[in-house]
């Protein structure tokens, strides 16, 4: 980077985008970006999670840990001084990394953008409710789901959970109505046929409250209803679209808004299907493209 500086090769940007990782800049990455900012580049921070803020994500189970955590705050808030914008999914997410006043209130918020495949329309008589990732995380609601799913099994005939996991990943599950399919984008697009809904079983806690999920605004796109739990930002984003159900983060409430899916009527689903899809719209990615490139104050 330093070498791409002092050849004067900065002077051709008209701006800079960084995107966090989930592991924290190093001091060249710092060094780089004040440089740029000392020669009047704008550079816009989207800082994508904090998992380091909180222990349900992030057990600090050895020393390099410790040390990630401790430095996480200071590292970032430098970070964001040497930014001419800062953007973050939530602004829940904003307060928890930049505090609860100032540069917290004034981030820019981005929630994470939506694919728009091309999709089959929703058949109202499909049994599946897709879910995707890994059930073995607790915090992502593994446990909690297919408690909730063998709850609903129950009351609704032929109610299938169809799980899509990366390749390579994913035990074979010890249930006949859940399905494990090893793909992605293209698989997914695949099953949508026999998918009614999508769920998002995130259980309460600190970080799920504030976190946005990429996979719900991916779900979006699919044009079919959601069944989110009721974790803050994840509940208020369905809320706004109007586009499926919202339910309690217990196996009950969660089964409770997965049957109220499975016995909607055909015009109610189609109704939260359409939403769903007018939201992804709304947050594709093209749409977030745009507003990057706005606040770099860049013209394509």
């Amino acid at each position: 980077m330093l070498g791409y500086a002092f050849a004067g090769r900065l002077h051709r940007l008209a701006g800079i985008y960084v995107e966090s990782s989930s592991s924290l800049p190093g001091p060249a990455d710092l060094v780089f970006l004040a440089l740029a900012r000392a020669l009047g580049i704008r550079v816009v921070t989207y800082v994508r999670d904090a998992y380091q803020l909180f222990p349900e994500y992030y057990p600090l189970t050895s020393l390099r840990r410790r040390i990630s955590r401790a430095a996480f705050l200071p590292v970032f808030r430098t970070l964001a001084r040497l930014s001419s914008a800062v953007a973050f999914p939530s602004r829940g997410l904003a307060r928890a990394v930049l505090g609860e006043g100032g540069a917290g209130s004034r981030a820019v918020l981005l929630p994470p953008g939506a694919r728009l495949p091309q999709v089959p329309p929703l058949d109202p008589a499909a049994r599946g409710l897709l879910f995707v990732g890994s059930l073995a995380h607790g915090a992502s609601g593994g446990d909690l789901l297919l408690e909730a799913m063998e709850l609903a099994h129950e009351r609704v005939d032929g109610l299938r959970l169809i799980c899509v996991v990366p390749a390579g990943q994913g035990p074979r599950m010890p249930h006949e109505w859940v399905e494990m399919v090893r793909g992605g984008d293209d698989e997914i697009v695949g099953l949508l046929p026999r998918v009614l809904a999508t769920v998002t079983p995130r259980t309460r806690t600190p970080y799920n409250d504030l976190a946005v999920p990429i996979k719900v605004l991916e779900y979006m796109g699919y044009a079919r209803p959601l069944v989110v739990t009721d974790a803050t930002e994840t509940a208020a984003i369905v809320e706004a679209a109007g586009c499926g159900v919202i339910a309690p983060a217990t196996a009950q409430g969660l089964a409770d808004g997965i049957v109220a899916i499975a016995e909607a009527p055909a015009r109610q689903l189609a109704r939260w299907g359409d939403a769903a899809r007018r939201a992804a719209e709304e947050h594709s990615w093209d749409h977030r493209v745009q507003q990057v490139l706005e606040l770099l104050e860049v013209t394509p």
